[in-house]
This record gives C-alpha cells, sequence and structure tokens, in this order.
C-alpha cells in the first residue's frame, strides 16, 4: 500500500480546493452565490410563463461583473447584506440557512420581514431585492413580456471600458 505524507495531502488538498466550476466569478465567494441564487429565485417572476430564469437573464453574471468595480465600501456592504439574509431564518424560527431553505419556507420568510419592524433587515432584504431586480428587468430577454420595446432609437448597445475588462477576466485573456 503506498502512504502518502502529510505535506503531499495538504498539498493535494489546497490543489483540489483550488479547482473552480465552469462558472467562475470574481466577486461572489460560492456560499453567496448559492444565497444570492436562492433569493433571485423567490424575488423574480422566473416561474411565470414566457419570463426568462436566471441564467438567461444573465443574473449572477451582471450582479458579479457590477459588484466587482464598485468600491471596497459597497463591496463590503454587500457581503454583509448577503451573509445576513443567509442568517436571518435562525431569527425568525427556521433551522437553516436561507440558501437552504425550500422555495415556500423563503418565500413565506420574506413575507414574515415585510412586516418586521426593524429597518436593518428591511433594508437589507429591500436593497438585495433592489440590486436583482435592476439586473434581471435590465436583461433583453425580459423586455418583451414586460412591453418594454427598448431604449428610444433602440441604438446598438455600446460596452464600458469596465465590461470588455470583465469579459476578457471571464475567458481567461491576458488584461
Amino acid at each position: 500500500m503506498y502512504s502518502i505524507s502529510r505535506k503531499s495531502f495538504l498539498a493535494l488538498l489546497v490543489f483540489c480546493a483550488g479547482i473552480k466550476s465552469k462558472i467562475r466569478y470574481f466577486y461572489f465567494s460560492d456560499s453567496e452565490t448559492k444565497t444570492v441564487t436562492a433569493f433571485s429565485e423567490v424575488v423574480l417572476p422566473i416561474t411565470e410563463p414566457g419570463m426568462p430564469n436566471l441564467e438567461e437573464a444573465n443574473v449572477m453574471r451582471r450582479l458579479d461583473e457590477e459588484l466587482y468595480f464598485v468600491s471596497e465600501e459597497i463591496q463590503e456592504d454587500f457581503h454583509s447584506a448577503v451573509m445576513v439574509l443567509e442568517y436571518l431564518p435562525f431569527f425568525y424560527g427556521y433551522f437553516r440557512f436561507f440558501s437552504n431553505l425550500s422555495r415556500e419556507k423563503r418565500e413565506a420568510l420574506l413575507s414574515l420581514l415585510a412586516e418586521t419592524d426593524s429597518d436593518i433587515v428591511r433594508a437589507v432584504v429591500g436593497n438585495l431585492k433592489l440590486l436583482v431586480c435592476l439586473v434581471y428587468y435590465g436583461h433583453k430577454s425580459t423586455w418583451g413580456q414586460i412591453s418594454y420595446p427598448g431604449p428610444f432609437g433602440n441604438p446598438p448597445e455600446k460596452w464600458s471600458e469596465s465590461r470588455i475588462h470583465y469579459q476578457n477576466l471571464v475567458n481567461g485573456k491576458e488584461v
């Protein structure tokens, strides 16, 4: 039987932990991605006929892109808001993280949170919902369903330098 040294085992563990999934985010951690996705599934009308799902509307990628370029203070505020959302169920009688609750329980919790007296909780949920909705409804795939014809004159989309830079990072091009 082959024995492996502790140092080799730790090196292998670090190597395996460093392997990323096909979808690589630059701002979100894996746990934050799970939490924001679970939140988005509840607040967006993705189950309605004709409405695009999160992947079609590119929600997580656009959120990651937008938050990657904002100031560190805003980034930290958003990290904190996601963490608060993840742990909120414990304060309302649910014994699971937000991302591990069933869809029905997430909906019930958000309805309960809408009635809270806590300004902090309302701010967390409201600001997360605002950002998720802006990204979702800002995507062309939703425009037809909400009867939005698009920008006046239908100008071609022009990407900013930051969007081009982010796309190069995603595609693994040298920047």
